[in-house]
């Protein structure tokens, strides 16, 4: 299983919020995603990320118990393109520039260290979510499109 975590900061013109997205990946097939505008504006492209991996986390953890009940198990990957967000999600040290992101830290950091995903770096352009957070030119539309295998 794999979900990529994709953010596009401040793309609403009106209000600058964010939007985050995911898909959920199960033997290529795509049984969830999420495409939302987040709830407050986001400073940096970290902590819009941030915000994204911890709304997927939650849906993993939702994910991983309906699997227990089926007594299935398996490794999620996490796949995320910005490096400040994967490195806050394996080092959380709260200092002056990241203290703002403390919450979402604990969302995503707890299950990492339990080993409950796998975190992992992909460019934007291998990225499944990135069709989930902002317009791709149509090459781009495309090429996102034949990687979940659609039309």
């Amino acid at each position: 299983m794999n979900v990529y975590v994709a953010t596009d900061l401040a793309g609403c013109h009106n209000t600058r919020r964010s939007t985050s997205g995911y898909i959920l990946l199960f033997n290529n097939c795509c049984p969830s995603w999420l495409s939302k505008k987040q709830a407050s504006v986001s400073k940096s492209t970290t902590k819009a990320e941030f915000v994204a991996m911890s709304y997927s986390t939650s849906h993993i953890r939702w994910l991983l118990n309906g699997l227990a009940d089926l007594r299935l198990q398996g490794v999620i990957g996490m796949h995320a393109n910005t490096a400040g967000a994967n490195i806050l999600a394996v080092n959380p040290h709260i200092n002056v520039r990241t203290k703002h992101i403390g919450v979402d830290s604990w969302i995503t950091g707890e299950p990492l260290e339990d080993n409950l995903f796998v975190l992992l770096k992909v460019e934007w352009v291998n990225n499944h979510a990135e069709m989930y957070t902002k317009i791709l030119a149509k090459l781009a539309h495309q090429g996102m499109c034949a990687l979940l295998g659609c039309r």
